[in-house]
């Protein structure tokens, strides 16, 4: 008969021991939804519209009065843009027994864990809205995405070509600055740029409690953000999208906001025995680009390996 060792016994009769402190899932910064235009649906209705009035372009001289004579009319219109709404949502089934019996507290780490997803949800679906907007500038000396290679990295005289496009159509800024969502891998190939001068860090900010969060900083009028939920095109090399944007760039209205929902433990047609718990979220939204000209897209290659 074999001889039983102490690692016989600890199996048999020791009990793992559970950390509670349950380790936390890394999530990316999500920024599309956050930043920008967000009315509220008002009840009764499920669509939602802005008005733009047309810009006239009336010139010197024919605006230049002639007496007794009746100056041209201008014509003057509106353009409505029009965005309804769709529903999203998670849920997930804990059975009771799980939940009498763990010492983790499931039905708090799958509301934390739903939220994050949809967070995530949300910001994907605001920035493919986003990224149909056609006109981009591209990095190096590409003239297409095709046209990229591993040497066409974002640097910072793409984000001053970005900065005076907006500038020029005379795009509304963030207090003084426009934004760039730029993911960590071209944020590098920035850092890396020892031509760059201009680079303000956040703690030299004159007003740092305007910072927005996870700002890293600014360059040439355009303040840095970074996010690795900034999603990458496929092409001849991976390509990596940056945004600047003007205030009033897209609008994210809300039919309703997101919210959570924890089914009781109590019997029903569906559950007669009150074994499942379900834990849930949803949220009504629609994504929409309202200003053409307060947007700019670069879009590079990144040196980081």
């Amino acid at each position: 008969m074999a001889s039983i060792t102490r690692a016989d016994i600890n199996a048999w009769v020791l009990q793992t021991w559970l950390y509670r402190t349950v380790l936390e899932n890394f999530e990316p910064n999500v920024e599309f939804f956050s930043m920008w235009e967000k009315p509220m649906f008002e009840d009764g209705y499920n669509t939602v519209s802005w008005a733009k009035f047309s810009q006239l372009s009336v010139t010197v001289a024919t605006s230049t009065l002639t007496d007794w004579v009746t100056p041209t009319e201008t014509a003057f219109n509106a353009s409505v843009i029009t965005a309804s709404p769709e529903e999203y949502g998670i849920y997930v089934n804990l059975s009771s027994m799980l939940l009498d019996t763990s010492a983790i507290n499931f039905i708090q780490g799958s509301a934390v864990e739903i939220g994050s997803n949809m967070a995530r949800i949300i910001d994907n679906i605001v920035q493919a809205e986003v990224m149909t907007w056609t006109e981009v500038r591209y990095s190096g000396n590409a003239t297409s995405r095709v046209t990229l290679d591993a040497t066409d990295t974002l640097d910072w005289e793409d984000l001053i070509g970005a900065y005076t496009k907006l500038d020029t159509a005379n795009a509304p800024k963030y207090d003084w600055y426009y934004v760039a969502l730029v993911h960590p891998h071209t944020v590098y190939d920035l850092k890396k740029d020892t031509s760059v001068t201009w680079f303000i860090e956040t703690n030299k900010y004159v007003m740092p409690e305007k910072m927005i969060k996870w700002e890293i900083g600014a360059i040439n009028g355009v303040r840095i953000v970074t996010s690795s939920n900034v999603g990458t095109f496929t092409s001849t090399v991976t390509v990596y999208p940056t945004l600047v944007l003007g205030r009033g760039a897209y609008g994210v209205p809300s039919l309703n906001s997101l919210q959570t929902f924890i089914t009781p433990r109590t019997a029903s047609d569906s559950d007669p025995l009150a074994q499942r718990v379900k834990v849930g979220a949803k949220v009504a939204f629609v994504a929409k680009i309202l200003q053409e000209q307060a947007m700019c897209r670069i879009e590079s290659a990144t040196s980081f390996a």
